[in-house]
Parts: C-alpha cells; structure tokens; sequence
C-alpha cells in the first residue's frame, strides 16, 4: 500500500543515517587498514576449472559449497601447537604462491601453497556434443541411486532460478532419441520437487521426483526429439514445474541416440547402453585433468639444540573421508598425501565435522638449520600423486613460480609510481583471470569463484571493459560472444529474473566494445541481435502501462533493484537507468556505423523514455535530513517491506545504478540537480572513506562502490575525490590484494557478504586507475584528471603503454624531473581523427588553479615540458 507524501518524507528523515565524513585534506597511502579481518585468494591457473582458494591461516578451502566458511572441505599442516601466525604475502602480485609465515620461541615456519595441473590424454570424442547453456553449477554425490544403477547419476546439474538448458549440436533438421536420466537426493515428499522436461521435437513430460519415482530411486525420461527449426541445434530444458515447492531445476543425465533406439531403461540407468549412445552426458562427468594443490613446509630451528617435531595434516570435510595407509581420500576420488612417512591416522567427528589427523614421522631439524616437507591434495578428474618426494615438490615450486612469471596476462599498460597500487592492479589483472573459465569453446569472465561462478550480465560487463582497456581485445570478444549466446527467443536477456537492466547492459557492452577495439565491422555482426535488444527494451515500456498502479507508467514493468534491495516485485528506478544508459548508447553507435535513419527513430524513443523519467523523478525526488534532495531507487513506500525490510528505504541503497547514470551512462547535465542532490546525499554515508550501506549490509561496505563513486566524482569534474575514493578502495583490500565483496566495518563484529577475490572489485580498481589518467569526454581525450598529487613526486614516473580508448591506443608518460620542478609528457598521436583534441589537466597536481589545463593536438606526437606550480 502507497503512503502519503508526508509519511514518505518523515519515514526518510527516520530512517537516514549520518556519518561523519573524512577529515580535511591529507596524503593518500594505501597500508590495509580497513582490510577484512578472514580473506581468501586464489591460486588456480588461468581459465582452471578447479579454484582453491587459500584462507588467511595458509588452509587449502575446497568443495564449495559447505558448513564451515563456506566450503566443504579444509587441508591445513600443524607444525607446532603454540605457533602464531606473523605474517602472509604473495610473492610477488603476479604470482599465485602463498607464503604463510609462523613463529614459535625456537622454530620459524614458512608454508608455501601453489598449485600444480596437468593434461591427461585426450578423451574420445562422441559423434554429438551438448552445450550447457544455463551455467555450471553442479553438486556432485548428490543422490545415492538405488539398486543396478550407476554411480554416476549420483551428481546434478542444478540452477535455482532459471531452467537446467543444453543445446545438443546435430545435422540440421535431424531427429534423435533422448533419454534424461533423474534421481531425487533430497526431498522425501511428494509435491517438493516437480520438473517440467521440455525436448525440442517431443511432447512435454511432467515428473513429480518423489510421487512418480521415490528418493534416491533413478528414472528414465525418453523423448523423441527433432531438431524443428533447422538450427542444427536439439533444446534441451528442464525447469521447476509452476506447482513446485522446491524451484530448483536438477538433471542427472542424459543420452542421445541417432534415430529410433530400443528404449531399455533398465539397461540405460546402469549404464550398459553407453557405448551406444552417440553422446552421454553424466553430470558430473570428469574431465581428464589432474589438478594438485602444494603445502611446502620449511621448519627453521632458530634455537642453539635440536628440535624435533611431529608434524599433522589436518582434513575436514562434510565430504565422505576414507583412511588409507599413508592418504586420506575424499569423496571416492581426491587424496591427500604427503611426502613425509605417516606415524598414525585416524578420524573423528568435531561439531559435526569429520575430521582425519595424519601424524607424520617424526623429523629433526638441528640448529641453525630447516627441513621441508610437502602435504599435496591431488585433485581433477585424474587423479596422479604428484609430487611424492619433497625435492620434486621443491621443484614443482620453482616451475609454479617460472609460470607465473611468465604468464601471457596483459600487464605492462598501466605504470604508476605508487608500488602499492601497482601491486593492486596487477594482482586485479591475475584474479580476474583465475577466475575465469572456459565454457562451450569461450571463455567466460566469472566474478569468483565460490557463489559468483557464473555469468552475471552486470558484473561482467565492467570485466570485459577492463580487460579490454589494458588490451586484452581479443579475449574479451570472445566473452561477449558467450554473454550474447545467453539471448532469448523474443530478443531480452534475464539471466536474473526480472533484472531488465540486463537488456542495456548488453547494448552499452557491445557498443563500447566495438569503440574500445575500434571494430565496426564486429559490430555490424552483432547489430541483429542488439536491434532485437532494442525491440525488447520498446516492449518492456508498454508492459508498463499494463501493471496496476500509474506511477511507472512509459518507464518498464516491476523489477529487481539489486544493491541491497531484493524482491522481483518492485517499481524502481535501476533498471531505468540501465535501459536509458543502454539505449544512448546503441544511438551512438548507430550514428557511429551511419545508420542515421536508424538512430533517429531510436533517439525518439530515448527521449520519450527520458522525458518519462524526469518527470517520474520529479514526482519522487525528496529532502533528507541533511535537506539534500535526492531519488530514491524505490518508488513507493509499502507496509510489506516496512514489516520484513525497512532499511531498503535507506537513501543510499542501492544508488550503484545512479552512479552508472552519471558514468559510464552520461545521463546528465554536470550541473543537473538531480546529481548534485544525490552525490550529496551519498557523502554524508562517507565512513573509513568510502560511502557505507550501499549494498546487501546496511551499517556494512560495498567495496567496490567506491569505483561508482569515484566514477561520478570524477566525470563531475572532482578529480580528487575520485583519487581519495581509489585509496580508500586500496585500503579495503587484504594484504594479499584481492577484495571481498561487503564486510563491516573495522573493530565492530566480523561479518561478510559475497565472493572473495570478487572480481567485479578488481575490474573496477583497474577501471578507476585508469580513467583517473585517461578519460574520453565526448570527442576528447582527456588526461590527468585524477592524477593524485602524491604521483607528481621528484623522479616519479605514469605510463600509459596502449591503453585502449575509443581513438585507439593511447601511449603517454608523465616524468617528473629529479628535482620536481618540471615534469616531462610524451603522447603519440591517436590514430582516429574522430578526437579533437587532447586535454592535459594540470589542476592540483602542477598548478595552483584548479581547473588549469592545456590543450594539445591529437594527430600529432608531442614532447612537452610542464612547470609544477603548487
């Protein structure tokens, strides 16, 4: 129920929160004050499958999901009961190598974790092959199917929002036997789980998993399937019936057999019509890949006799734990061994938790003097125990290291003279790459690698734009063609339910894509699939005249906000934004391919879209109680939420939106009062420098909501503020350079929200790095704009070594003079002569006038020399 315009302002004046902001100016240092008190990184290859995160105690965390911090599985070595960790660091932030170090009165002890993977021999390739189009997620044991059948059915594709889908490839036209194979692991009561199973060609089936075939008791599902509309593709889909009380969709397996096949259902789910079959596709099939992961310990006696220690392995894991004589295996599958003797083995259960200890042999380390010894998880589809010698295991630490050294990732287009942001966006470039994964041929920039392991439109995004500034073109094309194979029928994207924002989201991707690479003839591939984009965008608006209530009238249906703000229900303003964002943008590109007819009749729609807004924001637009007047992302105000949610109606949620309004969107008019009143609103949230309860925690940080601040900020003219907001970004980081993505606040109760690395966090860190040195404007470059004077030292140097802009790539480099008197820029010429002009801001950094600059001519090379002013 709406609320008068009185209550909607006295519940805003009750509900806002004051903060003080940051004291007056001061240097800008990163060292981790406000790091996470727990942290987790990455130590996977790129583009790894299996993604080992290590803990700030130097523990192997496996098998997420699970009970303890989130993971199932824990490998942890014990050297000496009373030692105290003192410190843990990289070796360097383009290496994955963990060095965990401990102290006790006589021994120092360093634990080094890395990981190892290695290609098995090619698998035999099926006649067909399937494509998951849905994701990743699986559970694998699951269910323990009954009876003759096999184990395999035992792990399941599973998507909690959406339909489990697969595109199986066959000769256009042809049709094909399908059987899917499911099994029940969890409910016991009819009614819990009802799957809708949809084949292309085949009428639908219906199948309620505990009335129609009982827990963990395994079914067969045949259809006759046809490839109807020639794409040579069979759409597979299985989706949580409307009747459903559980809305997870689950697939154990199917088979794909040419033309009409005997359908023996028995001999099918024990798994005896395999090698009939022209494709089988087992849920949690493994690959041929074994994927270790390496504790190496080094014991130092630091005292004058020698010690002797016993040292133990410890594993947790909610998994299934068999002991052996000198291993634990997990799961039937993985192991843990090491490379030191076993003395005892055994198990027990803590709180829960099955736990096995292995004690090694004892070991004498004399003084002055260390001994190593090397605990590995041997993992992947293919198990190998490797390394088995503690020499191999040193040396397998050596090649870890030479990979990474040598690792072809796109370091080297962006030098700062800040060694600490430096490590910052290096380690940003790794971690995005770690977590990104290959899927159906492409790679797929993913947000982490826990419960963002998957393809979130928004999110990535940011990813690709930062991957292609530091000029990583290539590869992120081939993420926007997977981002793009997510298109449905009717021409949206909604991987998120009613997350309309996705749709200009995915316009303004492509389009800057296309401008960053300087491609047009790739966006002229593309543009069928973006004028379906647009299409939809147009049909959304006039749903909107359809919904009860007048107050989104010409803007789009009810959606979901996100940014701390949850249901699917809500009439708001995020997905205006974005779709408003999207749609100026396809118009310039539109402009940009000269499709002028085109663009005209799109800039129509823009502008009634506009027109619409502004005076919805109008009507909605109020004071808090600070007097700042400001657009709240929710439009009415409803005793629903105010009973289970109130702090939605904090002000300051969910703005991420609005910031991309401002930029990249370029919504507004830099004197536009909407944006003076929001930003406005926004810093009195300032607390340990960046804007608090933005997101999922109220009273909590988004981290890297500094990045959207810091954007608007800067493209509002504030080069400073953007500056201070980087640091105060750099300063929420863990000392091993990686983000989570909400934690409290400093000395107050520990508690978090979201992945670790979260990687949309590390694209934005490198995004604002950059834009703070670069920024295109329009029809202009300009540079510095956010250069922190703390950058303009005596001897220091900026480069910027082909970063891509919308006028090419862009070469240049600020040196400051050994007595800091002068600085020397060098730019070459862009090579688009769409730029017309250069602009140097000198503002803050080299003269005492704020908005001085100069101006210098795009086409051309230059070598300049700038007095410092200060």
């Amino acid at each position: 129920m709406s609320r008068s315009k009185a209550a909607v302002l006295m519940l805003t004046l009750l509900l806002s929160v004051s903060t003080s902001p940051l004291p007056a100016e001061e240097n800008l240092v990163v060292d981790f004050g406000y790091k996470p008190p727990q942290w987790r990184t990455a130590i996977c290859p790129p583009d790894d499958p299996y993604k080992t995160l290590v803990d700030e105690q130097g523990t192997l965390m496996l098998h997420y999901p699970g009970r303890v911090r989130w993971f199932g599985t824990h490998v942890s070595v014990r050297v000496a009961d009373e030692a105290k960790i003192v410190d843990q660091r990289l070796v360097s932030p383009r290496v994955a190598i963990i060095e965990t170090r401990q102290e006790t009165p006589d021994l120092s002890i360093l634990q080094e974790a890395f990981a190892l993977r290695e290609e098995g021999p090619a698998q035999p390739r099926r006649k067909y092959a399937a494509q998951r189009k849905d994701g990743s997620t699986l559970e694998r044991n699951w269910a323990h199917p009954t009876g003759d059948v096999t184990d395999k059915l035992s792990s399941i594709a599973v998507h909690r929002q959406v339909a489990v889908q697969y595109h199986i490839e066959v000769p256009r036209g042809a049709s094909a036997t399908i059987a899917l194979g499911l099994c029940e692991g969890w409910h016991d009561q009819p009614g819990r789980r009802v799957l809708d199973l949809n084949v292309e060609g085949a009428p639908a089936r219906q199948v309620d998993m505990v009335k129609d075939l009982g827990k963990n008791i395994a079914g067969a599902f045949w259809f006759k399937a046809r490839d109807v509309d020639g794409d040579g593709l069979i759409n597979l889909r299985v989706v949580a019936a409307e009747n459903a009380q559980d809305k997870a969709a689950i697939l154990n397996g199917f088979w794909v057999f040419d033309g009409d096949a005997e359908q023996d259902s028995a001999a099918l789910l024990a798994g005896r019509l395999d090698r009939q079959a022209a494709l089988v596709h087992y849920a949690g099939q493994r690959d041929n890949v074994s994927r270790n992961d390496v504790i190496l310990v080094h014991v130092t006696n630091k005292s004058a006799v020698a010690q002797t220690i016993e040292p133990e392995v410890v594993v947790n894991s909610t998994r299934k734990i068999e002991l052996l004589d000198d291993h634990v295996r997990l799961d039937g599958h993985e192991i843990v061994t090491t490379t030191q003797p076993v003395a005892a083995i055994k198990e027990e259960t803590l709180k829960g938790i099955r736990q096995a200890t292995m004690t090694l042999a004892p070991l004498v380390v004399p003084p002055g003097k260390t001994v190593r010894f090397a605990v590995v998880y041997c993992g992947g589809g293919r198990i190998v125990r490797n390394p088995t010698a503690t020499a191999a295991a040193e040396q397998a630490r050596r090649d870890c290291e030479t990979f990474w050294k040598t690792a072809k990732l796109p370091y080297d287009r962006v030098t700062v003279p800040d060694p600490v942001i430096q490590s910052l966006i290096d380690s940003s470039i790794r971690n995005i790459w770690q977590a990104r994964e290959i899927k159906n041929g492409l790679p797929a920039f993913q947000v982490g690698a826990t419960c963002y392991r998957s393809l979130f439109i928004v999110d990535g995004a940011f990813i690709l734009e930062a991957a292609s500034l530091v000029g990583a073109g290539d590869d992120t094309r081939a993420g926007i063609e997977y981002m793009l194979s997510f298109q449905q029928d009717d021409g949206r994207f909604e991987i998120l339910p009613r997350y309309h924002k996705e749709n200009g989201i995915v316009l303004w991707t492509c389009v800057r894509h296309a401008m960053l690479t300087q491609d047009k003839d790739w966006l002229r591939s593309v543009w069928p699939k973006l004028e379906k984009v647009v299409a939809y965008i147009e049909h959304l608006r006039k749903l909107s005249y359809q919904d009860a209530t007048p107050l989104n009238d010409g803007l789009l249906p009810a959606g979901f906000p996100d940014g701390g703000i949850g249901w699917t229900d809500h009439y708001e303003y995020t997905n205006v934004y974005w779709n408003l964002l999207g749609l100026k943008a396809i118009i310039q590109a539109a402009r940009w391919l000269d499709r002028n007819d085109q663009a005209d009749q799109w800039q129509r729609e823009y502008d009634d879209f506009l027109a619409v807004f502004r005076k919805a924001a109008q009507r909605d637009t109020r004071p808090d109680i600070h007097g700042n007047r400001y657009l709240p992302i929710l439009m009415t105000i409803e005793d629903r939420v105010l009973r289970k949610a109130h702090d939605w109606y904090y002000p300051c949620k969910a703005q991420w939106s609005f910031c991309h309004g401002v930029y990249p969107g370029q919504l507004f008019d830099k004197n536009d009062p909407l944006v003076k009143g929001n930003l406005d609103m926004l810093a009195t949230y300032l607390r340990e420098g960046m804007v608090t309860t933005t997101g999922w925690l109220t009273d909590g940080i988004w981290n890297y909501f500094a990045s959207f601040y810091g954007h608007a900020l800067l493209w509002q003219g504030d080069g400073r503020g953007a500056a201070k907001q980087l640091y105060a970004f750099a300063n929420h980081a863990s000392p091993l350079l990686a983000w989570l993505e909400e934690q409290g606040y400093r000395g107050e109760t520990a508690y978090e929200n979201g992945d670790m690395p979260h990687n949309w966090a590390s694209a934005e860190f490198v995004r604002l790095a950059i834009h703070m040195l670069a920024l295109d404007r329009g029809n202009e470059m300009h540079l510095f704009e956010g250069l922190p004077v703390e950058w303009a030292g005596p001897g220091m140097v900026t480069r910027l070594s082909g970063i891509a802009t919308p006028f090419g790539e862009l070469a240049a480099e600020l040196k400051m003079s050994d007595d800091g008197k002068s600085a020397t820029l060098s730019v070459e010429p862009l090579s688009d002569p769409s730029c017309e002009k250069i602009v140097v801001h000198l503002g803050g950094w080299a003269s005492t006038d704020a908005g001085a600059t100069k101006t210098l001519d795009p086409s051309k090379k230059h070598r300049i020399t700038i007095p410092i002013v200060r």
